[in-house]
This record gives C-alpha cells, sequence and structure tokens, in this order.
C-alpha cells in the first residue's frame, strides 16, 4: 500500500464517520403510539413508545429530544396521528411520518404487533 492510500483511506473513513454523526446517520427512528393504554394493551408494533396523542407535547422530549430526529406516528384509525403530527410539526419536529393505523406501521416498518 503506497503512503497515499495508508493517508487517504483513513482521512476519509474518519470524514464519513464525522458526516454519519454530524448528520444523524445510524440514529434509530421513534415509533409513538398516539393511542390510549388499553388499545396499546390489545397490541402495539414492537419497539413502540406509548404516548396518548393529548400527551404529545409534554411527552415528546423524553424519547426525542433532537428535533431532526425521524419519528414515526400510528393509531387506530389515523385521525390522532394526524393531530399529534399537527403538534410535533408546530414545536419545530421535522421528520415526522404519520404512519396511519398500527397494522400499516407494522407493514411499512416490518415489525410485528406485539401484546
Amino acid at each position: 500500500m503506497r503512503i497515499r492510500e495508508r493517508v487517504l483511506l483513513p482521512l476519509a473513513l474518519a470524514l464519513t464517520m464525522y458526516v454519519a454523526v454530524a448528520f444523524g446517520a445510524g440514529k434509530e427512528p421513534v415509533v409513538i403510539d398516539v393511542r390510549t393504554e388499553a388499545e396499546w394493551n390489545t397490541g402495539h408494533v414492537k419497539g413502540a413508545v406509548l404516548i396518548p396523542h393529548e400527551r404529545i407535547g409534554a411527552g415528546i422530549g423524553a424519547v426525542a429530544g433532537d428535533k431532526k430526529s425521524r419519528i414515526y406516528l400510528y393509531c387506530r384509525t389515523g385521525r390522532r396521528t394526524a393531530l399529534a403530527f399537527d403538534v410535533l410539526k408546530k414545536a419545530g419536529y421535522e421528520d415526522v411520518i404519520n404512519l396511519g393505523t398500527v397494522e400499516n406501521a407494522a407493514r411499512e416498518l416490518g415489525r410485528q404487533i406485539v401484546k
């Protein structure tokens, strides 16, 4: 290996790592169930967290302090996700995705529904 390759390859790798960390690459998205606790207990997407839609503004900071975090929302019909979506966007969250129903969220994310 030539000197140029021994110097440039580590620099390129370091730059790639810096960009990944600086721009959030590799961060796990946050999946939020905005239904009630009773609905959650009937089945929810694996890895999701429960924050009922009426508490999303107060509870989001505990799971996504970075306003650039990717956040997926779901509920039973999609109505409450739309409400939560609006609250998060108004609060400055940039990457919020409304997945609609729990079944659609599981399908789109490739995750199981667990109880």
